[in-house]
């Protein structure tokens, strides 16, 4: 259906251009760090402070976005977003900057489930699919944008430029959609189209005990393993920068240019997770043997600090990156979107991203506290155990849901 094509192309457009908003800042830690004079935990804290509002209400967005009026909601999120950019590229002190960003973080937090709901409701069974492939590049693209406008401005030390084009993005996209919402969406109201009458009476309707019991299950071990997806994929994108000109001595704006591998080869890592869960239905054991992979490259970490290779280092993080934002697409779009019938997939998408954000905001301040006072090397070893715990958490969980499946079966 047309109109389907268009409506997830206007969430996938919205959600990626937020991200040159939400990443405005910590693309540019190094540089801010030197351009205010401040350490790197003390810059770094303007985004703990994003991280948590933003973790905070997608809990709270997620019960509640299905009251919301899309149109304006979603649009609005994004015009609010760009005012603080704009604020922030005009010279705010920087005191005021984490205050900022903390508001920054509560309008962001708007958009995913919301994003989430909008698709469950007013998409059909077969676009479904589409969307999910759609929507799980937007992280690794938004992040691409988002740092490679950084490594091109820092060249001339330009740095604060990136608030401004982020704003002027956001502004448009922002009044875009609430100018187009009523064309790719029936009208506006999903009571129009009969798929929308179908999802809102799922969302409304008494669901079993089995299917609570379903979806409880899985937001225990999802929830639980966002947490580290995000402290382990921001923290890559976060600090790569000032670890290789801490340990090698790169230039500003080669040692983030160099980190673009990052969230370039994110869209590959979505790609990869989205043709193995053709393969691979059950979630956990999907997550398991995601994050297994994973462990074993960050295994390699500490041993190649030892040399002067920096760009096997490199190759080693991206694949790990690569890993990680598969890994946040399983949990973030996959499992949401495919819950639909039996939950909210907005509720479900608020309370997992919600936890992903409470590791993005351990992964700003907590490791930098690490690296400073144990050197990189010790912020691969939680990476290390952290991953080992997920590895954990994925094999009782697949062994469980599988005991579930298998005896709901057994009750029809």
């Amino acid at each position: 259906m047309k109109r389907d094509k268009w409506l997830i192309a206007m969430c996938w457009l919205l959600y990626t251009t937020a991200y040159l908003g939400r990443y405005s800042y910590s693309t540019n830690l190094l540089p801010l760090s030197l351009h205010y004079g401040q350490s790197e935990d003390s810059v770094a804290l303007a985004t703990t402070f994003f991280f948590f509002a933003y973790g905070a209400g997608q809990i709270l967005n997620g019960i509640l976005c299905k009251h919301y009026p899309m149109r304006y909601v979603l649009g609005g999120s994004l015009v609010v977003s760009a005012m603080i950019n704009m604020a922030v590229f005009c010279g705010v002190p920087f005191e005021l900057i984490k205050y900022l960003w903390l508001i920054n973080g509560i309008a962001q937090s708007v958009l995913w489930s919301s994003i989430m709901l909008t698709l469950s409701r007013h998409l059909d069974k077969n676009s479904i699919g589409k969307a999910i492939v759609a929507m799980s590049t937007t992280v690794s693209v938004g992040t691409l944008l988002s740092y490679g406008l950084s490594a091109l401005l820092a060249t001339r030390n330009a740095f604060r430029f990136s608030f401004l084009i982020a704003a002027a993005a956001m502004l448009t996209v922002g009044v875009l959609w609430m100018i187009v919402y009523p064309h790719v969406t029936a009208g506006g109201r999903a009571e129009e189209g009969q798929q929308g009458k179908q999802e809102i009476a799922a969302e409304n309707r008494a669901v079993s005990a089995a299917d609570r019991r379903y979806v409880l299950l899985t937001l225990i071990a999802f929830c639980l393993v966002a947490v580290i997806i995000n402290l382990v994929k921001d923290g890559l994108i976060a600090w790569v920068p000032s670890m290789l000109y801490d340990t090698y001595g790169l230039a500003q704006s080669l040692s983030i240019l160099v980190s673009l591998s990052l969230p370039m080869l994110g869209v590959f890592g979505t790609s990869f997770v989205v043709l193995l869960h053709k393969k691979i239905k059950n979630h956990a054991v999907l997550m398991g043997i995601v994050f297994s992979l994973a462990t074993l490259l960050v295994v390699l970490v500490p041993g190649l600090f030892k040399t002067p290779l920096w760009y096997l280092i490199l190759a080693d993080l991206a694949l790990i990156s690569l890993l990680m934002s598969g890994a946040n697409n399983i949990a973030t779009s996959i499992i949401p979107l495919e819950l639909r019938g039996k939950a909210n997939s907005g509720f479900v998408a608020g309370m997992i991203n919600g936890c992903c954000y409470v590791g993005s905001t351990i992964s700003q301040i907590g490791l930098a506290l690490v690296a400073t006072r144990h050197g990189w090397s010790a912020v691969f070893d939680v990476f290390l155990w952290a991953g080992l715990a997920v590895v954990v958490i994925c094999a009782v969980a697949a062994i469980v849901l599988r005991r579930k499946d298998v005896s709901d079966e057994s009750a029809v």
